[in-house]
């Protein structure tokens, strides 16, 4: 099983501000077979802002497997989360912006086996992050961790902090973000992560279809997935990040 870590799912009316474009199913299945993902990772786009419905609605006509990450930015109740993990979430994505008021719904979670999929980056957060880890969470941080991309990678600070945490913890980081992140930075970034972290810890995500303005009708989901070849050249840990490390983090050999 190959599985893309982030795609996003909605109608096209549900996207009312521009671009306005195809966020189905449909489309999203035949794109990621064609470059033979066999698992697709549902992360609910920022527009469609604390309502999850599409989301799951999305979902239930998916012709392949699927997990979703559902996002936790205002408290829920216990059954609310419950019911979300027999309908297909095995994370909630999270900003670390407020989040005590949060404590109950992320206590839930954490008895629930939920992981948090952490949309901002360490730098200033790093108590917060140390405090979710030793509580037991385990941690995703998109785009690299937010590292600085003006910086170089091999003395990043921000970089240097994530991979402090990720040591000898439960944490990944997803090679996500093509289009915002310079190519040769992510290049550089990716191979330091490679080396530090190994690709027991690294994920893949596509975002396609990609949905904010800089991203309109581009790039194609065949040109996400050549990315990630271009980051991780060696077959065997490109296979190990597609394969083995998201399979068992997302659940799907259950």
């Amino acid at each position: 099983m190959r599985i893309d870590c982030e795609v996003h799912t909605f109608r096209r009316e549900a996207r009312r501000t521009a671009p306005v474009i195809d966020g189905s199913v449909e489309l999203l299945d035949g794109a990621a077979r064609a470059c033979a993902i066999t698992g697709l990772v549902l992360v609910q786009p920022t527009f469609l802002h604390a309502d999850a419905t599409e989301l799951f609605t999305q979902a239930s006509r998916a012709r392949m497997p699927v997990r979703l990450v559902p996002p936790l930015v205002q408290p829920l109740a216990p059954e609310i989360l419950e019911q979300w993990g027999r309908s297909g979430a095995v994370g909630l994505a999270l900003s670390l912006d407020a989040p005590d008021r949060l404590a109950e719904s992320l206590e839930a979670a954490l008895q629930l086996g939920f992981h948090l999929e952490v949309s901002s980056g360490v730098e200033g957060r790093e108590r917060l992050i140390e405090q979710l880890l030793a509580d037991g969470h385990r941690l995703v941080f998109r785009d690299f961790g937010l590292a600085d991309t003006i910086r170089d990678p091999t003395w990043d600070p921000r970089l240097e902090r994530l991979l402090a945490l990720a040591e000898a913890a439960e944490v990944w980081v997803k090679l996500s973000g093509i289009g915002r992140v310079p190519d040769d930075w992510a290049k550089a970034a990716a191979a330091r992560l490679l080396k530090e972290l190994g690709p027991e810890q690294l994920l893949w995500g596509s975002e396609w279809p990609h949905v904010t303005a800089a991203h309109a009708y581009a790039p194609s989901y065949a040109q996400a997935f050549g990315w990630l070849e271009e980051l991780v050249p060696d077959a065997d840990a490109r296979g190990q990040i597609l394969c083995e490390t998201p399979a068992a983090l997302y659940s799907f050999r259950n």
